[in-house]
């Protein structure tokens, strides 16, 4: 897919109700030209709304944004209700198509926002879209996904996505102790690591593709 221009972002997840968050992305705003921001899910740890109009508030590029599975659904009604929601639907900006889901598979925790991985493949292959930008909370299985336990903890679902739609980048949070960027078959994948701990990324899509691991 040729691209007329760049498109810089910025990208953080797992924010936590983190007053750190919310001023790392005022900050890095102020310091770069970005075109558009992505929060790949957990704005909040119990799922409520006050903090995520806050950051809403703070943001006037334009923003899409995935669910985390610590978020409610009321969480989603509000992006969707701003019109910042990439959440089981595809989004175009500046020529780049964006399409995402959120949540995560289930766990023993039972966190407010858990999707069996059946769904997780049937809602994220409706929106997806060859040579995209795939939002999701969840890494895919095998990138980005290594608990401090040392288990691989993506999804197998968000992985066949990928395997199948190619988007040129998959960009996801949850694993906080597996930030990192790489690429595998020209797909680069990219975990910011958490924002509440001051943790975000840039990155450039255009003609390449290019990550950039930040902190405050």
């Amino acid at each position: 897919m040729s691209m007329m221009n760049d498109v810089n972002l910025l990208v953080c997840s797992d924010l936590h109700g983190s007053n750190k968050a919310k001023e790392l992305i005022g900050n890095a705003l102020e310091d770069d030209p970005f075109d558009a921001v992505i929060i790949c899910g957990d704005f909040t740890t119990d799922g409520t709304t006050k903090y995520v109009r806050e950051v809403l508030e703070t943001v006037s590029l334009p923003l899409l944004a995935v669910p985390g599975n610590c978020d409610s659904e009321a969480v989603v009604w509000l992006l969707e209700e701003h019109d910042r929601s990439v959440h089981s639907k595809r989004v175009e900006l500046k020529g780049v198509r964006f399409y995402g889901f959120g949540g995560a598979p289930p766990s023993p925790y039972r966190m407010p926002f858990e999707v069996d991985e059946k769904m997780i493949a049937d809602k994220l292959r409706a929106s997806a879209v060859r040579g995209g930008v795939m939002v999701t909370h969840t890494p895919a299985y095998g990138f980005n996904d290594m608990s401090s336990s040392g288990h691989h903890m993506g999804s197998s679902a968000i992985l066949e996505v990928v395997q199948e739609f190619r988007p040129r980048v998959a960009l996801s949070g949850h694993i906080h102790e597996s930030r990192g960027s790489e690429v595998s078959k020209g797909t680069m994948f990219v975990n910011p690591g958490p924002a509440k701990e001051g943790y975000y990324a840039k990155v450039r899509v255009g003609k390449t593709v290019r990550a950039v691991l930040c902190s405050i």
